[in-house]
């Protein structure tokens, strides 16, 4: 690493951090409502496909019991 960049590093950091902030201005956020929609499809989607995932494991180790036994 060159000499030059290692003396510049904490004004670095803070042109790095005012540019972050700068750029999260420009962000369009969603709403509170939306937010909390997706936030509730995201949580019902994972729950579902856990609960088919845990079916077919369940009829597999049942099929494959029966046939070892």
């Amino acid at each position: 690493m060159p000499k030059l960049a290692l003396a510049n590093w904490p004004s670095n950091i803070f042109k790095f951090i005012k540019e972050s902030r700068d750029e999260l201005k420009k962000v369009s956020w969603p709403s509170r409502q939306t937010t909390i929609r997706y936030t509730v499809i995201v949580i019902v989607s994972s729950l579902v496909v856990g609960a088919v995932t845990g079916g077919f494991d369940y009829i597999l180790t049942i099929v494959l019991q029966n046939i070892i036994l």
